[in-house]
C-alpha cells in the first residue's frame, strides 16, 4: 500500500482514490465600453480535491476533526507535489457522503471535499 503524504495541521490522513488539484488565475477583468477586456492579475490558486470511494469513521474522523470541528476557517494542507514537500492555507468547501453498512461494519461511501487556498 502506497504511503499517505496529505497532512491536514501536522495530522496524516488516508490517502484519497482520487486527488485533483486545479490551478487558476485570479484577477480583476471586466468589458470595456467597446468590448475590449481590461484588468489586474491578482493572484494564481489552487483548488484541492478528495476523494474516497470508501473510508472508516476512523479515517473520516481525522479529516473532519480538522476541517470541519475545529472553531477556525483557515488550516495548514501539506502535500508532496512534483517531489517537493509544500504547504498551503486552505479552507473546506462541503463535504458530501453516504453511510453504508457492509455486514456488521459501517463505513462512509463517496466521501468528497474541496479544499480551497487562501
Amino acid at each position: 500500500m502506497a504511503q499517505s503524504n496529505y497532512y491536514l495541521n501536522g495530522v496524516k490522513i488516508k490517502r484519497p482514490n482520487t486527488f485533483t488539484i486545479e490551478r487558476y488565475k485570479i484577477s480583476s477583468l471586466q468589458r470595456l465600453a467597446n468590448g475590449d477586456q481590461a484588468g489586474d492579475y491578482i493572484a494564481s490558486k489552487r483548488t484541492f480535491q478528495f476523494s474516497y470511494s470508501a473510508i472508516t469513521a476512523d479515517d473520516l474522523n481525522s479529516i473532519l476533526n480538522v476541517i470541519w470541528k475545529m472553531p477556525t476557517m483557515f488550516f495548514t494542507l501539506t502535500i508532496v507535489e512534483n517531489n517537493t514537500t509544500t504547504n498551503y492555507t486552505v479552507y473546506p468547501g462541503a463535504i458530501p457522503s453516504t453511510l453504508h453498512r457492509t455486514g456488521s461494519n459501517w463505513v462512509w461511501k463517496n466521501v468528497e471535499f474541496q479544499l480551497i487556498q487562501k
